[in-house]
């Protein structure tokens, strides 16, 4: 059974605002673990909230603005489980290759919600949002993929200054796109699960993520002149 709204009182000064910004967030990832971000409208967050519509849209602009800064937040609560999980450096670009891959993926597949976030940012969530709450999300979002390319560099000898964006914006597109391909609608898991020949085509999202990541890591090392081991 759903939440009661809670009471609402209007923030007067930043700090309040900032709180009722938070606030909306928190529920708006509450409600991620039961539906996924097609399902979650502006009227059950409200209500959710305990806010009327028009209230929860005097601290976000649309619905979509809600999901695009819970991105961001989501991305560097991965990015913080993702360095305690490569710890140090082990000897050997290769090795280091295939931690990173597995790393990645296995922290990832522990966040539905942040991957499912992932697969209708560019589709969906960057839509309906005004310039300045665009750029907003895309200057965090620079910040996050330095951070990525920052925890990673040293595992596989360095990214390039042309390896480093390439790797992120991969990361970023196989996490959103292999997991939209890996949760099949009710039709498409009945399908798979009668013929044996079709459920060779059932995505396991980590596995692919992995391989995905660790091929492209292993292209970049010969194709990139710029990356080589330190």
């Amino acid at each position: 059974m759903s939440e009661a709204p809670k009471a609402f009182r209007r923030a007067h000064s930043d700090e309040q605002r900032a709180q009722r910004r938070e606030a909306i967030l928190d529920v708006a990832r509450a409600m991620l673990d039961e539906m996924r971000v097609a399902s979650l409208s502006l009227n059950e967050l409200s209500r959710r909230v305990g806010l009327a519509k028009s209230n929860v849209l005097r601290y976000f602009e649309s619905r979509e603005a809600v999901l695009l800064e819970l991105l961001d937040r989501e991305t560097r609560e991965w990015l913080g489980d993702l360095e305690e999980a490569l710890g140090n450096p082990p000897a050997g670009t290769a090795a280091g290759t295939e931690l990173v891959a597995a790393r990645i993926a296995k922290t990832v597949a522990a966040r539905p919600a942040f991957c499912d976030l992932c697969g209708s940012a560019a589709g969906v969530l960057e839509h309906n949002v005004s310039a300045d709450v665009a750029a907003e999300y895309k200057h965090a979002a620079i910040a996050n993929s330095v951070r990525l390319a920052e925890l990673v560099g040293p595992f596989v000898g360095g990214l390039s200054a042309s390896g480093a964006p390439l790797f992120v914006g991969t990361v970023n597109v196989l996490v959103g796109g292999v997991w939209a391909a890996s949760q099949p609608s009710p039709g498409m898991a009945a399908a798979y699960a009668a013929d044996p020949e079709l459920a060779a085509m059932k995505l396991n999202f980590e596995t692919a993520v992995r391989e995905m990541i660790a091929t492209v890591l292993a292209g970049l090392a010969h194709r990139d002149p710029d990356l080589s081991p330190q």
